[in-house]
Order: structure tokens, then sequence, then C-alpha cells
């Protein structure tokens, strides 16, 4: 977990009044690591109640990347700060990024600049704090500024990313759209995820270059290490996508921006018996970045839908399904609810709601909507209502004539799931237990 500024300031605090660094140093008194030649500079240190403190001048068009690993057999849990000597600001913290507890950060200067380096025990001041023997290794690159490449959604771009090398690609948006990118690392199937396989690293920022507000970045969330975001975007705009490869990994990749999806937000778009109608239903806790509170799919009934009802044809079904297939590099979790209703000035009045009654988790409602038919505008006013209560991603939605058949959810089926979660549970907490 990273460590909050203000205890950022106190550890620069502390470095006036305790003695920070190893026995070579005298107090107050930072070790120089300048005069070291190395492709990879390795110090050996350990470290008790006391943070300990390093120098090291960043030449300039460098990327460096820091890690803090601790011994084996250690009980150090390192945390890293890493601040500007000359303006004192707070470059990068970190606890666990490099993996089993180890710390890590990339620092990137064009310029040039000179960097405290600090490697504090994590619980510092508090009852948990703990110690131990740790190696810092300090990995500077030469960095050349990247070509930036202007993509546009549903395209896919190729090239290649070398160690510790970035790409960056310029992309219009408009404000609302889920923009939906992928960076897929060439022909890599599971058997071909090991620990030195390309890893590759995705960030959005907002504007023309990487000097905007970081708004997005992603890891391993698509398939296999591959990245993937998903982000609603603010406003209309020029946004860039930074691709880097993760640790000391390389290889080619795929830049794959999604073709837009329609999330029908306004109500204005109408379903017809035997019209289903594709869409995209975003994540009702929070998984997709860039909405404090996602907007659901809203629908309306056509005027053909709506004559046929007054018709005689009042008996109608509506299905809201996850699809049957989906691109592997854009993962969904969809679990369909739907619900049929009103708006009002107070918000969405519920007629009737459905989760699961389709079977496979899809959502079903069969209604007569007879006794509305000829009263009033009730059917121009009816509304559907798609959300997931699951992740994000694709769904259909469509108007049947007649009541289908409900599938009674198996609440045997439930508790297997409930079960097989709970045990996959378990297991993960013993692991993070046993690191």
């Amino acid at each position: 977990m990273n460590l909050p500024l203000g205890k950022a300031a106190l550890l620069a605090g502390a470095a006036i009044v305790s003695a920070l660094v190893p026995a070579v140093a005298t107090a107050q008194e930072a070790r120089n690591l300048d005069r070291a030649t190395s492709d990879v500079l390795i110090f050996e240190g350990e470290v008790t109640t006391t943070p300990l403190k390093y120098r090291y001048t960043i030449p300039a068009r460098t990327r460096l990347q820091v890690d803090v690993i601790p011994a084996e057999g250690s009980s150090l849990d390192p945390t890293l700060t890493i601040t500007d000597v000359r303006t004192g600001e707070v470059l990068a913290e970190d606890d666990d990024s490099g993996g089993n507890l180890a710390a890590r950060a990339n620092i990137l200067s064009e310029r040039g600049q000179q960097v405290e380096i600090t490697v504090s025990p994590f619980g510092f001041l508090e009852e948990n704090e703990t110690a131990g023997a740790f190696t810092l290794e300090l990995r500077p690159r030469a960095w050349v500024r990247p070509v930036t490449r202007r993509v546009t959604t549903g395209s896919d771009t190729t090239g290649r990313l070398s160690v510790g090398g970035t790409q960056l690609f310029t992309i219009e948006g408009r404000a609302g759209q889920v923009l939906e990118v992928a960076l897929v690392a060439a022909q890599q199937s599971d058997e071909e995820v090991t620990e030195s396989a390309f890893d590759p690293y995705l960030k959005l920022y907002k504007g023309e270059g990487i000097d905007g507000e970081l708004l997005s970045e992603n890891d391993d969330n698509g398939s296999n290490l591959n990245s993937l975001i998903r982000y609603t975007l603010p406003e209309d705009g020029i946004y860039t996508l930074e691709a880097s490869p993760y640790g000391d990994t390389a290889g080619e990749f795929t830049l794959r921006v999604a073709a837009p999806r329609e999330t029908h937000v306004d109500g204005e778009t109408q379903l017809a018996f035997g019209a289903p109608l594709a869409g995209f239903v975003q994540a009702a806790y929070g998984e997709l970045e860039g909405d404090e509170q996602p907007p659901a799919a809203i629908y309306s009934l056509s005027p053909d839908l709506i004559a046929a009802i007054r018709g005689g044809q009042g008996e109608v079904t509506f299905n809201l399904t996850k699809p049957l297939s989906e691109d592997p590099d854009f993962p969904g979790g969809v679990d369909p609810m739907l619900e049929l209703g009103f708006e009002t000035p107070l918000g969405f009045a519920t007629m009737k709601s459905d989760d699961d009654s389709g079977g496979e988790l899809n959502a079903r409602i069969p209604i007569d909507l007879s006794a509305i038919a000829a009263d009033g505008d009730w059917l121009e006013r009816l509304r559907l209502r798609a959300t997931s209560i699951g992740e994000a991603g694709g769904f259909s939605i469509e108007a049947v004539p007649g009541l289908q058949e409900v599938v009674a959810p198996s609440w045997d089926e439930y508790a297997i799931e409930a079960a097989a979660e709970a045990v996959e549970d378990a297991a993960e907490a013993v692991e993070n237990a046993a690191e």
C-alpha cells in the first residue's frame, strides 16, 4: 500500500534529527551513489527503526527504475519514497509494486535531477513496524521521447516495446463516451505466460502528451497478462495512451481500441417486436472508471410495438441477455438486471424487475400490458432500465410476443457457487499470509 503524502513529510523531517544512513555515512548525510558504475546499481542495506536515505543524480533523458527487495528470510516490508532534492517534491511512493513485498518506482527525468531515495520499514513509528535487510537496485535507462501516433475507435495498431521503452498514442473522444482500450502481447497463450513473459502496461492521460492528468492505468485486467482500460471520458477533446512494458519484459504488441458501443442513456432508443438491440451496460459497483454513478441504459416502446399492444397483443416478454460470445481482449462479466417502470421527478419508479429469470444470469420480464393500454399515454411513458449487478460489458435486449417461461433459480447452484468462491477466498488469504 502507498504511503500518504503526510508520511513523506514526516520522513523528510526525520532526516534532520536522526541518523538515517548506513554506518559508512555520518548523521544527517545521505550516501552518494553517483560514482558507482554499472548498468544495474546494487546496494545492500538493513533498516530497523530508522529509515535509510540515499542520493542519486539522474542524468538528463533517463528513466530510472528503483527496486527495494527484502533479503531472503527478512521480515522487512519496505516502503520507498523518492523526493526531488532541489524542490522537495515527492516524485514517487510505493510499498508492494515489485511483488512479494518488494517496493518499486519509476522516475522519468527529461532534464536531469538529483533525487533522495528513502527506504523505510512499513508501519514506521507504529506498533506493527517491520525491520530487516534489503537490496536496493537502481536501473537507469536512456530515454528518447517517443513518436506519438494517432489512433481511432475500432482500430488495431502494432508495435514493439523494448525494456524500459514507451510509446504514445492520441485519440479524440467525446464526453460520456466509454473508451475501451486493450494492450495485447503478441501470440501469448496461457502456456506462454511465465515470469519472463512480455507484460504490457497501459496508462490513459487527459490532453495531448503525458503531462496532463493521469485518468487510469492498468496492468493485467485483460486476458493473460494483457492490459485493459474501460473509462468514461469526462469531456470532448484529445486523450493520450502510454504503452510500456512492466518490469524488465519486452515484446511485440497490438494496441486495440474497441469500436464505440452505444449506452442508450437518454431513453430515446425504441424497442420493437422482433428487433433485438445490442448495447453496453456499465458496472454497478465502480468497476468502470470515470463515473461516480454509471448511468443505466434506458429504452422506450416503439410506436409499432405500442400499436400492437393496443391491437390485442398485450402479452409481452422483455429479455436482457449476455452476448453469446465476446472478444477475448475485451472480457466482460455482465449480470443483467432489468427494470420496467416510469421516470418521475423523484427518480425511476419500478413497476417490475428481474435479475436471473431468463436463465444463465439473464433477466426476463413477461407481463400483460393490456391493463394500461387503453388509458392515457402510459405505454408511451413506459421505460425499460438495463443495468449490470456485475461487471461492465455488452448485452442484447429484445421484446417478443407472448409470455415466455420464467426460469426458477436453482438455490443449489447458488450454494455451490458461493462455496467455491469461499474456498477461493480462503486459499488466497492463506497464500497472502504465507507471503
